[in-house]
């Protein structure tokens, strides 16, 4: 579902909403499929490595506690994401090749495709 942020009617950023879409509302199921997409993304991207593993799994987290919370704005999950993996890069830091918004994007990226949902992509490919 495509909303209309601007209230004047003219063009604004319109937000993807996951509630009510093909999304399924087993958020633990649909966060280990992300997690999943994220590794293989930067397993195939640099080389496997266990902070790949860590990073997804903090972008799952991070994903089922917007979800549980009711929050099922696209851009707002993505937000998340980067914040809480930001507030503790010291974990990642040292054997990322990435950043936390880097990581946001992607899994944004990821929502929307799965969603059903046409749109500009930062990532060249989804897994």
């Amino acid at each position: 579902m495509f909303s209309d942020a601007s209230s004047s009617g003219s063009a604004g950023v319109q937000s993807i909403d996951l509630a009510g879409g093909k999304m399924n509302d087993n958020h633990d199921e649909e966060g280990q499929l992300m997690a999943n997409s994220v590794i293989a993304w930067l397993d195939s991207e640099w080389i496997p490595q266990e902070v790949h593993v860590q990073m997804a799994n903090s972008a799952k987290k991070s994903y089922i506690d917007c979800r549980e919370s009711n929050t099922s704005d696209v851009m707002d999950i993505m937000m998340q994401i980067s914040n809480d993996l930001d507030e503790n890069w010291a974990k990642y830091n040292d054997d990322a090749f990435i950043n936390a918004w880097d990581i946001g994007n992607y899994c944004s990226d990821y929502l929307i495709k799965k969603s059903g949902y046409e749109g500009c992509e930062c990532s060249p490919e989804i897994f």
